[in-house]
C-alpha cells in the first residue's frame, strides 16, 4: 500500500502538483533506506534534494540572491552612466553647433561700392545681362506660337463636339425624367 501511495505522489511530483509536505514525504521515503526495488532509481535524486534543502545551504542561496541583485544594480548603474555620457556629448554638440551658427551668421556686411552712381551703373549692367539671357530663351519658344496657330482650328471643332455632347446629356436627362413620370 505504501508503494502505491509513493507512485501516486511521484506522478503528482512530476506533474508539478505536489505540496511542500508531499515533497518532504517523498524525500523522507527515499532517504529512509527502505525503498521499493522499482523505485530505487529515484533515490539519488531525492537524496540530492535533501542535501540541497539543508539549512547549511540557506546562506548559499542568500549569497546567490545578493550576488544577482548586486549584478543587476551594477548593470543599471552602467547603463545610467552610459546614458549620461551620451546625452552629455549630444548636448555639447548641440551647443557647439548653435554657437557656430550664431557667430557665423553675424556677418558685418560692407557695401562693395562707395559711390551710389557706380553701384547703380553696375546694377543696370547686371540686369541688362539677365534680360538678354531671358529674351534669348523666349526666342527659342517662337516655334511654339506656330503650333498654337495650327491647333486653333481644332479648338473650334472640339468646342462644337463638346456642345453636341452637352446636348446629348440634356436629352438623356429628359428621358430619365419622363420615365420617372
Amino acid at each position: 500500500m505504501e508503494s502505491q501511495k509513493i507512485h501516486i505522489l511521484l506522478q503528482k511530483y512530476f506533474d508539478a502538483e505536489t505540496t511542500i509536505d508531499e515533497e518532504n514525504e517523498l524525500i523522507t521515503y527515499f532517504t529512509s533506506g527502505d525503498v521499493d526495488e522499482s523505485l530505487k532509481m529515484y533515490v539519488p535524486m531525492f537524496s540530492g534534494l535533501k542535501e540541497l534543502s539543508a539549512d547549511e545551504n540557506a546562506d548559499l542561496s542568500e549569497d546567490l540572491m545578493n550576488h544577482i541583485l548586486e549584478s543587476e544594480h551594477k548593470e543599471k548603474l552602467r547603463y545610467r552612466w552610459m546614458w549620461q555620457v551620451v546625452t552629455g556629448i549630444a548636448a555639447a554638440v548641440i551647443v557647439a553647433l548653435l554657437a557656430v551658427n550664431f557667430y557665423g551668421s553675424r556677418n558685418d556686411y560692407k557695401d562693395t561700392f562707395s559711390d551710389p552712381q557706380q553701384a547703380y551703373a553696375e546694377a543696370v549692367k547686371t540686369l541688362q545681362f539677365v534680360s538678354d539671357k531671358y529674351n534669348k530663351g523666349l526666342a527659342q519658344l517662337k516655334p511654339m506660337e506656330k503650333i498654337d496657330d495650327a491647333v486653333s482650328p481644332l479648338k473650334s471643332g472640339i468646342s462644337k463636339v463638346n456642345k453636341g455632347f452637352k446636348q446629348i446629356d440634356e436629352v438623356t436627362n429628359l428621358n430619365k425624367k419622363l420615365k420617372k413620370e
